[in-house]
């Protein structure tokens, strides 16, 4: 070993161990000596501690000690992972996880700008909103080139602005990461750019949702956490206070998680090293002091900056640090979804009742879409829910439903904008769009509040019947709620927030004020002939009768006497009408209206001016939960081709079912410990 440069002796074992790259590795450090620590090893003990003494002395430096750890580091990676051999994949996970914690705590990046300076990584949690209308959903489907979701945009921005770090940056392979991030039951993504065995930054970052919205649905509470790069060197330390309430010259310990601030506002003093104070391989050490200079440092204010890359459609709200095992999805007690709608001609009482019969633990199968490939409980807990418009708000809980009238005085319009909210502890695939559809079935009168009770008989209704969701442009992930966070928020944030949300109110006011403008217009100015719009009634009328006679023989609507009746009292004798008048007779004499149902898009099918209802509960039924399973295990099946496609089926079956089953016992304890965690802003 050559005898470069002189070490200073005033250096602790820490400074010593920091500079050659050996600081917390292997859970050592220089406190280990006084009870604090633990080394697994006595003879890796006595290793650091004969490095530490050479480097003291001046046998050696802290340059060649430095470049010897990095060799050894790259020999021990690069044989550790090809010959470790784990029992099982549980155990595998396990200890995966715990590496990525223990790399990601002690983050040595290397920037193209700055070669060899450390960073720093914390666990933050983000709240955010979007508008989902252009967006093909939350989730990201890595790796498909056609992806257009938010989590793509996310991604996209926190890579651009770097706070992002690449697994490169934190030494994570794909062969030291399991394909599977243990809780999150999310299939992480592989960088498929630059080298197909290469893990991404997303699984490196340790990324979790609260989440998952579907195509064309908007969140305004949505929160995510992940690891990001913070404003503190690695190698930042504290600040020691004289007697006189001075700082003394020589900095402390290194900072840990619990002195950085909480916030972006709160400024640190903190001795970090010189910039710009490079020197000659051969060149001595300079003293300590000369190496660290006192800066007072504000965390980054990641809203802020990921706002200037994110589009306009996607806003950071705020953020706040939170800890090591907090997830965004299973430290999450409760989520609230608010799906909105015009009054029209819906009974919300009727609806509030039938809201009112979901509240409580239920079988909800018949009320969702069944992923069994992934679920097999359909249990959820509704914990309540209101039906809200201008003039009355029904809250609904499981015991009862109480009404609060407006103190101003609205009056009624079939225009009024609604909205119903429901809070529970999570939901199953689609649960919000199908109970939605319910509701409106019954808040037209066309079905009764006992329907819900029905569909939530499994024993008697094990099979869901047949109808269509409630679209999805309407629906908004209203929050999401943890029992140990505190997000932070900034003025200057929420300020430009709130300015590129006025802009978008202003858009979609001004294009609603104009629709309700012509509408008004055309009602009003325009004049239609009696006799034409009583050839219309009686037409329409008249499919509506041959649709029900041919479905069952029954005839529920109005008859041809009727229809003529109907239509002599309201004869104004009169050759024209106006439009609006015309409109009026058609919606009393009919029963129907110039608008889709509640819940339709523009792409509902089926739907006509002479469609007839048919019960829910007579409808076709479709498969139930064990024959879905049985067709993903492909029982019963002799074709080889069936039982080749179902194998891949059967395959996510077993991993997510089968294999990740767990205890009530172990759901109770895990659960417990995930909803402790959290953090604070202040």
């Amino acid at each position: 070993m050559s005898t470069g440069s002189e070490t200073p002796t005033k250096m602790g074992p820490d400074d010593i161990l920091v500079q050659i790259g050996l600081h917390h590795s292997n859970g050592f450090s220089s406190s280990s000596t006084s009870g604090r620590g633990s080394v697994n090893d006595s003879s890796h003990h006595i290793a650091y501690q004969v490095i530490i003494h050479l480097i003291q002395s001046g046998k050696i430096s802290i340059e060649d000690a430095s470049n010897a750890v990095k060799v050894v580091k790259s020999k021990f990676h690069s044989t550790s992972e090809k010959s470790s051999d784990v029992s099982t994949n549980q155990t595998k996970s396990l200890g995966n996880t715990k590496k990525m914690d223990k790399l990601r705590s002690t983050n040595e990046i290397s920037d193209t700008n700055a070669p060899g300076e450390k960073y720093r990584t914390r666990h933050v949690a983000l709240q955010f909103s979007y508008d989902g209308t252009e967006y093909s959903g939350f989730a990201q489907n890595v790796g498909k080139e056609c992806d257009n979701s938010v989590e793509k945009a996310l991604f996209a921005a926190l890579e651009k602005s770097r706070l992002l770090l690449s697994p490169d940056q934190i030494m994570i392979s794909s062969e030291s990461v399991s394909e599977k991030d243990s809780c999150e039951g999310i299939e992480l993504g592989v960088d498929e750019s630059k080298n197909n065995h290469r893990i991404s930054a997303r699984t490196a970052s340790k990324y979790s949702r609260c989440g998952r919205t579907d195509k064309g649905v908007h969140a305004n509470g949505q929160v995510v956490a992940l690891y990001l790069k913070s404003a503190f060197p690695l190698l930042a330390k504290r600040t020691i206070a004289t007697d006189g309430g001075n700082v003394a010259n020589e900095p402390g310990n290194l900072l840990d998680e619990d002195d950085l601030p909480k916030n972006s506002l709160d400024a640190l003093k903190c001795f970090v090293p010189r910039r710009g104070s490079k020197k000659a391989p051969q060149e001595k050490s300079p003293p300590l002091m000369e190496s660290f200079e006192i800066k007072a440092i504000t965390e980054y204010d990641y809203p802020r900056i990921l706002n200037n890359i994110l589009p306009s459609s996607i806003r950071i709200l705020g953020w706040c640090p939170v800890s090591s095992d907090f997830s965004a999805r299973f430290s999450c007690y409760k989520r609230t979804y608010r799906y909105f709608f015009p009054r029209r001609n819906l009974d919300l009482e009727a609806m509030a009742k039938g809201l009112q019969l979901m509240m409580g633990r239920h079988d909800f199968r018949n009320l969702c879409k069944m992923n069994c490939e992934q679920v097999y409980n359909f249990e959820r807990v509704l914990l309540g829910g209101k039906v809200v418009s201008p003039q009355t708000v029904y809250s609904v809980s499981e015991e009862s439903i109480t009404t609060q009238e407006s103190q101003q005085n609205i009056l009624l319009s079939d225009r009024d904008m609604c909205h119903v909210e429901i809070t529970g502890q999570a939901f199953l695939w689609h649960q919000i769009r199908c109970i939605m559809s319910i509701l409106f079935l019954i808040g037209r009168q066309l079905e009764g509040p006992h329907l819900v009770e029905e569909l939530l008989d499994i024993k008697t209704n094990p099979a869901k019947p047949s109808y269509e969701m409630a679209s999805e442009n309407a629906l908004v992930l209203q929050e999401c709620s943890f029992a140990n966070l505190t997000l932070g928020r900034s003025v200057k944030n929420l300020w430009d927030v709130t300015k590129v949300l006025e802009q978008r109110w202003e858009k979609h006011a001004l294009a609603t004020e104009r629709a309700r403008d012509l509408l008004a217009t055309v009602k009003s100015e325009a004049h239609v002939r009696w006799s034409d719009l009583a050839a219309f009634v009686e037409q329409i009328a008249k499919e509506k009768r041959r649709k029900e006679q041919k479905r069952d023989g029954r005839l529920n609507c109005k008859g041809e006497e009727e229809i003529k009746q109907l239509l002599l009292e309201l004869n104004p004798c009169v050759e024209m009408i106006s439009w609006d008048n015309a409109v009026r007779v058609i919606e009393k004499v009919l029963g129907v209206y110039p608008h889709l149902p509640n819940g339709c898009n523009e792409a509902s099918k089926g739907f006509t001016d002479s469609s007839v209802h048919t019960p829910l509960m007579e409808r076709a039924k479709g498969t139930t939960y064990e024959e879905k399973v049985q067709s993903i295990l492909g029982a019963g099946t002799n074709d080889n081709d069936v039982a080749r496609k179902c194998s891949k089926r059967r395959e996510r079956y077993e991993d997510n079912i089968i294999k990740k089953r767990k205890t009530k016992e172990e759901d109770k304890a895990f659960y417990d410990h995930m909803l402790k965690q959290g953090g604070n802003s202040v």
